[in-house]
């Protein structure tokens, strides 16, 4: 199945969090409209299923009729066609679950940041923790893949908030599937957030701090049953730019996965040996052995000593998978 994805930037969202531009992250800034929509997404048409998605702003907080429009538009592109949209997770109600089960939808996503609520109010995120946990629970109940998006070194979160919010997921959806998206705070230009960086009021995680912090979240999420799609923004020029300070780097989602296996040898066995397969060498070996620097670290050993002790494996698994 193709994805392609349409971004519609802070299109409806009810406030501007303190960190957020999605025109900066997304590149995008022209008005999306249905037209577009169909006519790219046509493009594939008769070839192979394709999985239209709205990203980038609040869908469901979008008057009915104009989801209705984006919806038929993604259909009328390719009758196999699904539908899959990121949206906040107050934009919600019955007419719009009545709407949205006429319509393939193979995953909604929401942008949740956080389940804290002092860090949520800080961040202008405007709805507490048991806002999210309601509406999560509707959507299983419901039958409808999810997908949660979480940040980490928002104003005021830690590390253990972060980590209790994978512990609290895990209540809440049981045995239900979640796939997770695993975004680090950067201080973008124009936004609250870079005044607050000038004011000295928010410090930024390290690129080191924030990889160590992703690793142990993907780690735990892993664990936990849930699947990680991604870790990190997408690069692009816009973003660059955009970027004013934080944990950025065009591979923070390999090294977050790289610390993430470090840490899952290191509790197989303290100091080896340790059997990976073939297809996991690059989140060991790669931007200056920092897997093999974290497992090192972990283990008390020397970077040739944990050498030594990797075997590789040759498997068809899909390096990073869970």
């Amino acid at each position: 199945m193709i994805q392609k994805a349409f971004f519609l930037p802070n299109k409806n969202c009810p406030r501007r969090c303190v960190y957020c531009d999605q025109h900066a992250i997304t590149g995008k800034d022209f008005e999306l409209s249905p037209d577009y929509v169909k006519k790219e997404a046509g493009k594939y048409s008769g070839r192979e299923k394709v999985e239209i998605c709205f990203f980038g702003g609040s869908f469901t907080c979008l008057p009915q009729k104009i989801q209705k429009i984006f919806m038929d538009s993604a259909i009328e592109a390719g009758q196999d066609n699904v539908i899959r949209f990121s949206t906040h997770p107050l934009c919600f109600n019955d007419g719009i679950f009545e709407q949205l089960a006429k319509y393939p939808i193979s995953m909604i996503e929401l942008g949740v940041s956080s389940l804290d609520n002092r860090v949520l109010e800080r961040c202008r995120r405007g709805y507490k923790d048991h806002d999210v946990i309601q509406v999560l629970r509707i959507l299983s109940e419901k039958g409808y893949n999810t997908g949660v998006q979480l940040m980490i070194g928002l104003p005021l979160q830690s590390e253990k908030s972060s980590l209790d919010d994978i512990e609290r997921l895990s209540d809440v959806m049981g045995n239900h599937a979640l796939t997770l998206r695993i975004y680090p705070c950067l201080i973008l230009r124009n936004t609250e957030l870079e005044l607050m960086f000038q004011k000295g009021e928010f410090i930024p995680l390290t690129l080191e701090k924030a990889v160590e912090w992703a690793g142990k979240l993907h780690n735990l999420s892993v664990k936990k049953g849930f699947r990680v799609q991604r870790i990190g923004l997408h690069e692009t020029p816009s973003l660059e730019m955009s970027v004013v300070a934080g944990p950025h780097h065009p591979s923070f989602g390999e090294l977050a996965r790289g610390f993430s296996l470090a840490m899952t040898l290191h509790e197989r066995a303290s100091e080896g040996p340790w059997e990976i397969d073939q297809k996991e060498i690059s989140m060991l070996r790669g931007h200056k052995k920092h897997g093999l620097r974290i497992l090192s670290r972990l283990s008390g050993l020397g970077i040739g000593d944990v050498e030594e002790r990797i075997i590789y494996k040759a498997s068809d698994r899909l390096p990073g998978a869970n």
